[in-house]
């Protein structure tokens, strides 16, 4: 299978969602598949969906912000906050390293500086919740108090999503194929699925089994759409943040 073909286009998933957000026989299979344990958040409206151990707004983020405006739907970031951390995975070892991107350089490369804000050693293998910054800060606390800088108070659409995922098994070779089975009707998941680097086993082994079976057993595909270009969704720039990071570092000690 071609990993193009778990995505579908932005405007066609606006259409569709709305089509089956009205489909009263798929939500009665959705809910029975999910034993009626579809979260709270999902039920009143469908959303636009952004999975993260920890919201945080870097360019990645903000694409996210606009890609659900564009098409009207409400947004929200499930956080996996009991997950555990691990510095080999990019996505945490970017909570723990922040970024700046500070343009083009003479030679035509980007120009990043870069802070460390943990102490890696002491961090891996611990819950996400559990991590503090060197100035004894929560991890989870710093990363919000970045998007209420930069986007003012938007906690109601930030919520902790490890109970449910702990419900499903806690693991992605558990949880994974319920969690894809939210997005046949009950949301849009934005995500970029890599099929090269660490990642490259996690799409082959993980979410296509899963995207394959709830497509299958639904005749219908997850929507899934891919949040950022396929041309540059290995750019170290969307792992970045704008300047005003800066002032939220600079009284940290």
């Amino acid at each position: 299978m071609n990993t193009d073909d778990i995505y579908t286009p932005l405007e066609e998933a606006k259409e569709e969602i709305k089509r089956r957000w009205e489909d009263k026989v798929l939500m009665k299979k959705v809910e029975e598949f999910l034993g009626n344990n579809i979260p709270d958040f999902l039920m009143d409206s469908p959303k636009a969906y952004l999975a993260r151990y920890i919201a945080t707004p870097n360019s990645e983020f903000l694409r996210f912000i606009e890609l659900a405006d564009q098409i009207g739907l409400e947004y929200i970031i499930p956080e996996f906050l009991e997950d555990k951390f691990s510095p080999a995975n990019s996505v945490k070892y970017h909570l723990g390293k922040i970024f700046m991107y500070k343009g083009k350089g003479k030679k035509g490369g980007q120009r990043i500086e870069s802070k460390t804000i943990i102490d890696f050693n002491k961090c891996n293998g611990r819950k996400i919740c559990d991590i503090k910054t060197l100035w004894d800060e929560s991890i989870v606390d710093f990363h919000h108090g970045l998007i209420k800088k930069k986007l003012g108070n938007i906690d109601h659409k930030i919520l902790d999503f490890s109970g449910w995922l702990k419900k499903h098994g806690g693991t992605p070779e558990k949880f994974y194929t319920y969690f894809l089975a939210l997005f046949l009707r009950n949301g849009i998941l934005f995500e970029n699925f890599l099929t090269d680097g660490e990642e490259k086993m996690f799409t082959l082994e993980k979410v296509l089994p899963s995207f394959l079976f709830i497509k299958k057993k639904f005749g219908l595909k997850p929507l899934i759409v891919r949040n950022l270009p396929k041309e540059s969704e290995n750019d170290i720039q969307w792992f970045c943040y704008s300047d005003i990071i800066k002032d939220h570092l600079k009284d940290k000690r």
